[in-house]
């Protein structure tokens, strides 16, 4: 049952998510069609790309501990707010520069940790299982 409820969350998140992604991008594109893209790291944070792949691999990792981790839970709460308080400020240039390179700074190194003890932690579960049928 335990299995099922998952498969049934998980399918839901997916159909939940891509339905916001079908409804937000029209939108998007539609209202921004006059203005071009600044390359800088304050559109970067704005995009919600940093923070999305910050989520994955918090939820990865997650997924392989037998335990919940309020770790993960900061660094995705810690990333969070910096972008929150980017977007906040997006039009006041001195806190915005300030609370968008936190929010990349927060999510370039939790990622790169993620996805190191992720591995590390997938390894150890291969071996655990190996284990465990031999």
């Amino acid at each position: 049952m335990s299995r099922f409820l998952s498969s049934v969350g998980l399918v839901g998140y997916v159909i939940l998510a891509a339905a916001a992604m079908l409804w937000w991008a029209p939108h998007f594109f539609a209202s921004n069609l006059h203005i071009w893209p600044e390359l800088n790291y304050r559109y970067v944070a704005a995009t919600g790309i940093p923070f999305s792949l910050l989520l994955m691999t918090v939820a990865a990792r997650q997924s392989l501990m037998p335990r919940f981790s309020l770790a993960l839970v900061l660094q995705a709460v810690l990333a969070g707010l910096a972008l929150m308080l980017g977007l906040m400020s997006f039009q006041f240039l001195p806190q915005a520069v300030f609370f968008c390179a936190v929010h990349l700074g927060i999510c370039a190194l939790a990622l790169a940790w993620n996805l190191t003890r992720y591995r590390r932690e997938l390894q150890a579960w291969n071996k655990r299982e190996a284990a465990l049928r031999a």
